[in-house]
């Protein structure tokens, strides 16, 4: 099975911090060449028969999103089917939408915020998973919190701290809002509304995914209170000053976390008391696509353990599939913050929020502008 280089995993992390925007995330509009090349290509079905896997399914995912042999190793099982991958690195909702009701796609990768946008809309296919048997190697809690396609991947939102420098075991976000004045400038919180937002109302004893007015006015109140403390809100590299102690308390993913320990063993993960939030993510179909018996075939295909983990490996990220363990790097399927079940009943999905997005849109940016 394919390893990664640190270099790999570095470009992999940064990317899929910049690519994580909570309710804001979607999937990247393609340049005018791929519009084109997909138009020429996908969905229009052309005179492929209705159940034949031949022919080529367009996928929008993110860049380098996928294991490193599967789409040659699929094709080369399949002559005559080919998967073709268009990838952005913007994002947002509205553009989800746009860019899967255009015809141009088959299938997608998107989070359970963008999903659940599209299945209002009513661009997303239901599954035949009688012809996706390997959807049982995915645990249960993830195929629920994703239940609209194949989970892919999920990342939780805890914190990274250095127990060295602070001197006493952090829990809890109340132990982070606690020990913020004392560490003042050395606190850094992630730049994403769901993600921040999220675990603040986590600390306040709330759903993560609050659509409550009242509720939402005290996250902001929260966040307004520690702000002051903060070194920086980021997006990328959140929690790379654990590592010289520039930083000493990150609220931050897991996959962040676990990569950043690797380089400085001090650092220590905390599954907050409070309860985490966690962003999932996987691939849906695209309900004007012509090529539905390839989708779910290449699905399948995908989930079938030792594939799987090479996705896992090419790509870093906590994983959905335990039935893959056996095949994935060790530095990954060894570490406890990357395992799936782990914690998992203190984790709350993020999803969408409907015509409540608009008052998280604005109560973030108040906590920005404060």
């Amino acid at each position: 099975m394919a390893q990664v280089s640190d270099n790999a995993r570095d470009d992999a992390l940064s990317r899929r911090a910049l690519l994580r925007r909570g309710a804001a995330l979607g999937l990247g509009l393609p340049s005018a060449a791929a519009l084109l090349e997909a138009c020429g290509s996908s969905s229009s079905g052309g005179g492929t028969p209705k159940n034949s896997i031949a022919g080529t399914a367009v996928m929008s995912n993110y860049p380098n999103w996928m294991g490193a042999h599967v789409v040659a190793d699929f094709e080369r099982l399949h002559p005559g089917s080919k998967i073709r991958q268009i990838t952005s690195a913007s994002s947002s909702i509205a553009g989800t939408v746009q860019q899967l009701k255009s015809g141009n796609y088959d299938f997608a990768l998107a989070d359970a915020s963008a999903t659940g946008q599209a299945v209002a809309v009513g661009i997303v296919a239901p599954l035949d998973w009688s012809k996706i048997p390997n959807i049982k190697f995915v645990s249960q809690s993830f195929r629920s919190g994703f239940p609209h396609g194949i989970p892919t991947d999920y990342g939780k939102v805890g914190i990274g701290y250095r127990p060295d420098i602070v001197g006493e075991k952090i829990s809890s976000w109340h132990d982070v809002w606690r020990l913020a004045p004392k560490f003042s400038g050395k606190v850094v919180f992630i730049d994403i509304d769901r993600d921040c937002m999220g675990s603040t109302l986590k600390y306040l004893g709330h759903s993560g995914n609050s659509t409550v007015p009242s509720q939402l006015n005290a996250c902001k109140d929260a966040l307004v209170k520690i702000k002051p403390h903060l070194q920086a809100f980021l997006n990328t590299n959140v929690g790379q000053g654990l590592r010289d102690g520039s930083t000493v308390i990150a609220m931050d993913w897991d996959y962040d976390v676990a990569f950043n320990k690797q380089k400085q063993p001090k650092i220590e993960w905390v599954f907050p008391s409070e309860g985490m939030v966690a962003y999932i993510e996987g691939w849906i179909a695209v309900k004007s696509s012509h090529h539905f018996p390839l989708v779910e075939s290449f699905m399948n295909f995908a989930l079938e353990p030792r594939q799987y983990a090479d996705f896992v490996n090419t790509t870093g990220t906590a994983y959905v599939e335990p039935a893959a363990t056996a095949f994935v790097a060790k530095s990954i399927a060894g570490n406890p913050v990357l395992r799936p079940g782990h914690a998992i009943a203190n984790v709350e999905y993020e999803h969408f929020l409907g015509q409540a997005t608009a008052l998280w849109t604005n109560v973030w940016q108040e906590v920005k502008a404060a």
